[in-house]
């Protein structure tokens, strides 16, 4: 190394595929990401379940968690790290629900969700819960029939997004975003989770 010379290169991230990308197809043009109850300045990750209203243009991020801790009683429910849950919206697994009143995200290997009523049955470790229409989480607000094409920043104003309509060998424990029970019956024949 030269005398003076302070050399500062950041290696590259390491891309793991999620998919096989050869069999990936993206819908045609951009759609316009809805962008209420997203954090402004942070990022969507690649493959992030998307319900697309494919009349009108319109992408609508599907907000699911992944339980990391076995839940049998109270007001908190461990999640899994980034998720895009929020306080006010109501989550479910198609028999129960709850209303999300606070989340913590102190701790670096999970988040909490504290709820305002018991959730009313257990819930399995690492079952996927949705974000439901009310209360009793019996329907799921938006049902994914895509999946995010790239990393997408959220930003004010109008943001445009790329999004895929097929794709095979899709990796569930690689997915920053999980896929609920509902979106993989709904993506069945466009989307080949191995699982």
């Amino acid at each position: 190394m030269s005398a003076g010379f302070k050399y500062e290169l950041v290696p590259p991230i390491e891309q793991e595929e999620r998919y096989d990308v050869q069999t990936g197809i993206r819908r045609r043009g951009p759609f316009k990401l809805d962008t209420q109850n997203l954090v402004v300045g942070s990022y969507l990750p690649g493959f992030t379940p998307i319900c697309a209203d494919l009349k009108n243009k319109f992408a609508y991020a599907v907000i699911n968690v992944r339980v990391i801790e076995a839940y049998t009683s109270g007001t908190s429910i461990k999640i899994a790290k980034n998720s895009l849950a929020y306080v006010g919206m109501f989550i479910g697994n198609g028999t129960k629900g709850a209303e999300v009143t606070a989340i913590d995200k102190t701790n670096k290997d999970y988040d909490v969700l504290t709820i305002k009523d018991a959730f009313g049955e257990n819930i399995a470790k690492d079952e996927v819960l949705f974000q439901a229409i009310a209360v009793d989480g019996l329907k799921q607000k938006y049902v994914s029939n895509s999946a995010l094409y790239e990393r997408t920043k959220v930003e004010d104003g109008i943001v445009l997004v790329a999004l895929l309509r097929t794709a095979a060998e899709i990796e569930p424990s690689k997915l920053v975003m999980p896929f609920s029970e509902n979106d993989k019956a709904n993506m069945k024949g466009w989307f080949e989770f191995n699982e």
